[in-house]
């Protein structure tokens, strides 16, 4: 048992807290790496706006975005993995019902995010054509086969980048429903192969030898792989975590710190792939010792916003971006850390208060568009 200031967890209950409480930073995390403008602002097909002159921008931008956030979407698998498995025997039968249940938990809602996205496209192709790229194909145009991959993977603008959803975050909820499916494949490689079977994956996946098919994600297939080990094995990964507390932050910061530096070199990749391994477990156990000795607790509200955050976030986010960057163009370093920073936090602010007001005045819809969370 772990003991608080205030009252004695169970390592069981210590590691569902944990759970819950991760979930509203790591969404957080998924917005900071959306709100990262790379290559520039695109309006009518023009680059408006720039970040190569600031330097600064781009400094705290990488750090916060490419590698503290980038643990956030593994993390995700991890944890959906370990709850997919999590106290119950596999068999046809229970495959089954978890396939059932999770059609109405995640396939309803990304079904219905990705339809609002559409018409949240539509009207800003019809109303503000200005603000748009002019690069995607108007939706009045779309064809079967596009409306098609607009639910699975749209062409990608850039070559090197295989498609996404229209609403883009949810190629998450795409791989993750992909390897669901796979799940007693999964469960067979954990079962019989153990840590060696997550060892191969882990190799794999660090040195990025996989295909390129979207929705069979290498992320999806090894992190919720690593998740069902803990569950299938009957594994607490928070006491497991605990024990490497402190090397696994002082390595962390290390690696972070030599991500940041060396970004853009070709083998830099394998160094940032350890790197997410590290911080996750970096940030489980750093969350887990907090919550034990009474440092956080769970917020409830903040704990059940996070897939609403998550689902509604890609196109809003956008459009403040742009709207700020036509009317308010940033000309400093401390105004593009503003707008990068700001916009995040403006739409995750909206994004709370509409669920607020959902949760108060609609719930049993609110419950369906979030799969009941």
């Amino acid at each position: 048992q772990f003991k608080t200031n205030l009252f004695t967890m169970t390592n069981d209950e210590l590691q569902s807290k944990t759970i819950a409480f991760l979930r509203f930073p790591l969404i957080v995390g998924v917005v900071l790496i959306h709100s990262h403008i790379t290559d520039g602002v695109v309006m009518n097909g023009v680059n408006v706006f720039s970040p190569v002159d600031f330097p600064a921008y781009r400094a705290v931008s990488n750090l916060l975005s490419d590698v503290y956030a980038r643990v956030a979407v593994p993390l995700f698998f991890f944890i959906s993995g370990f709850l997919f498995f999590y106290k119950s025997a596999f068999s046809a039968s229970v495959y089954k019902d978890k396939l059932r249940k999770r059609a109405r938990t995640v396939l309803v809602p990304y079904l219905f995010w990705n339809l609002v996205v559409a018409g949240l496209f539509f009207l800003a192709q019809t109303l503000m054509p200005s603000l748009t790229s002019g690069a995607n194909k108007p939706i009045m145009d779309y064809s079967a086969l596009d409306w098609l991959k607009a639910f699975w993977a749209k062409d990608s603008l850039d070559p090197d980048k295989i498609g996404m959803p229209i609403d883009y975050p949810l190629w998450f909820i795409r791989d993750l429903m992909m390897v669901m499916l796979f799940s007693p494949i999964v469960y067979g490689w954990v079962r019989c192969l153990r840590q060696y079977g997550m060892i191969v994956l882990g190799f794999l996946w660090v040195m990025g030898w996989w295909i390129d098919v979207p929705g069979f994600s290498l992320t999806a297939f090894f992190f919720f792989s690593l998740g069902a080990f803990f569950s299938v094995h009957r594994r607490n990964f928070v006491v497991d975590m605990r024990l490497l507390l402190i090397p696994s932050v002082g390595l962390y910061a290390i690696l972070a710190v030599c991500d940041l530096y060396f970004m853009g070199e070709p083998w830099c990749r394998y160094l940032h792939n350890v790197g997410i391994i590290v911080g996750c477990v970096c940030f489980t156990s750093l969350t887990a010792a907090c919550l034990e000795r009474g440092f956080c607790r769970v917020s409830g509200f903040l704990a059940g916003s996070n897939f609403f955050v998550y689902a509604y976030h890609g196109m809003p986010l956008a459009l403040a971006i742009k709207v700020v960057v036509r009317y308010l163009p940033p000309g400093s370093e401390l105004e593009v850390i503003g707008l990068y920073l700001g916009s995040a936090c403006e739409v995750i602010g909206i994004g709370l208060a509409l669920y607020g007001g959902m949760r108060r005045c609609v719930p049993s819809f609110l419950s369906l568009i979030t799969g009941g969370r």
